[in-house]
């Protein structure tokens, strides 16, 4: 017999972030490609490779206010995973974060921009992957989806050489 999901809904809890979840009435802040661009290079500068590469897909993001970011995190349950060698490693951790913003964004009706995370590869430290975003403050963080933990560019980290939004 199939099952009628919609008679569910009150017992369902919802494993990505759904609209509301934040402030309501919170300003919108958005940032063009060219504004990402510069605020890499302002708050990674030194930090990054001589061969960096940015790849931005998008003409315009939302710079996602830090309590909403972390609530899109928290739900996304990432950090009750198990790290597996060359199957689920940290690159594979910083895309399923990103899924996850992309789902949000997807589900939210009152604006049409992605979010402004993405996956940044370098030593941070030692080779590795993890998150990154641009929050309405208009800094970059960096996020380590293996234990929702958020933070400010560190010195160890460096030779940054790919990020992509």
């Amino acid at each position: 017999m199939k099952k009628n999901y919609n008679s569910d809904k009150a017992s369902f809890e919802p494993m990505w972030y759904t609209p509301g979840d934040g402030p309501a009435n919170t300003n919108k802040v958005y940032i063009s490609g060219q504004e990402i661009r510069q605020l890499v290079a302002a708050q990674l500068g030194n930090k990054l490779a001589r061969n960096f590469a940015l790849y931005i897909a998008d003409a315009q993001y939302y710079c996602t206010p830090l309590l909403d970011a972390k609530s899109i995190i928290k739900k996304s349950k990432l950090d009750r995973k198990r790290w597996t060698a060359e199957k689920f490693d940290c690159d594979d951790f910083a895309h399923v974060l990103k899924a996850n913003f992309a789902e949000a964004a997807y589900k939210n009706g009152s604006r049409r921009k992605a979010h402004c995370l993405g996956v940044v590869w370098g030593s941070l430290p030692g080779p590795h992957a993890i998150n990154w975003m641009i929050n309405s403050d208009k800094k970059l963080r960096f996020i380590e989806p293996q234990n929702d933990r958020i933070f400010m560019p560190r010195r160890t980290d460096k030779d940054i050489y790919f990020m992509l939004v």
